[in-house]
């Protein structure tokens, strides 16, 4: 689908060094190193792609350790305390 935009291709680079300076001066009473995070986060949200990646393929070794871990994992849920169960057939 075709985006309608007022805005040229050649006007970009204007426009986003305008938008960049405005949000900076928005930041000045930040410190350096916040001012930094929230560009980084701004670049990692933007460069981010819409759909999720395609899942990966599991190794060999993370399938064995997650078969592992199911054995161990308790069949019955724990016992409950006596003076809980004690409670709950009192309601």
């Amino acid at each position: 689908m075709p985006v309608e935009s007022w805005i040229t291709p050649e006007e970009i680079p204007a426009l986003a060094a305008a938008a960049a300076a405005a949000i900076d001066v928005a930041l000045s009473g930040l410190g350096e190193a916040q001012r930094e995070a929230f560009w980084h986060s701004v670049r990692k949200c933007y460069n981010t792609p819409y759909n999720d990646p395609p899942p990966r393929k599991r190794t060999f070794a993370v399938s064995a350790i997650i078969a592992e871990s199911k054995a161990r994992l308790p069949l019955a849920p724990p016992p409950v305390p006596a003076p809980i169960q004690a409670g709950i057939q009192a309601a």
